[in-house]
C-alpha cells in the first residue's frame, strides 16, 4: 500500500513539472507581446513570478497547495489562460512554428506536450508522430 501511495505522489510531482515546463514555454511568448497579456499572467500568479523564470523553483506554500490537491487546479488555469492569448495573438502566433518534416500549415508551439516533440539542439518543434516516423533526427540541424 506504501509503495502504490509513493507512486502517486511521484506521478502527481511528475504532472506537476510538466505544468511548470508548459507555464515557462508560454510565458516565454508572453513576454515580447505587447497585449499586456503576461501582466495579467503576473497578476495572477499572485507574487509567484519565479515561476516564470525557473519551473523547478517552488516555496514552501507550493509544497503544501500540492499536498492539499489544489495546486494543480492553480497551474491548470494559468495554462488555460496563457494558452488563449498564444493561440489566438497575432503576435505570438508569428513566433509559432510549422513542422519541418511534414510541411503541413498548422503552427504549433514547443508548449504542446502531448502533440509535439522538440530538438534539444536547435529547439525547433515538431510533431510526435511525424518524429517517430523519420526516425533520422532533426532535419533541421542535418541542413
Amino acid at each position: 500500500m506504501a509503495k502504490a501511495s509513493l507512486y502517486k505522489h511521484v506521478e502527481r510531482m511528475h504532472l506537476i513539472g510538466r505544468s511548470w515546463e508548459q507555464l515557462k514555454l508560454l510565458g516565454d511568448y508572453l513576454g515580447p507581446c505587447w497585449s499586456g497579456a503576461l501582466k495579467e499572467l503576473r497578476r495572477r500568479l499572485n507574487h509567484r513570478n519565479y515561476l516564470l523564470e525557473s519551473p523547478h523553483r517552488f516555496r514552501v506554500a507550493d509544497l503544501q497547495q500540492i499536498a492539499d490537491e489544489v495546486y494543480e487546479g492553480f497551474l491548470k488555469a494559468l495554462i488555460e489562460f496563457a494558452s488563449q492569448h498564444v493561440y489566438h495573438c497575432d503576435l505570438c502566433t508569428q513566433h509559432s512554428f510549422i513542422c519541418q518534416i511534414c510541411q503541413h500549415h498548422d503552427i504549433i508551439f514547443p508548449s504542446e506536450f502531448d502533440t509535439t516533440v522538440r530538438c534539444a539542439k536547435c529547439k525547433t518543434v515538431f510533431h510526435q508522430s511525424c518524429q517517430a516516423v523519420v526516425k533520422k533526427g532533426c532535419p533541421r540541424c542535418a541542413r
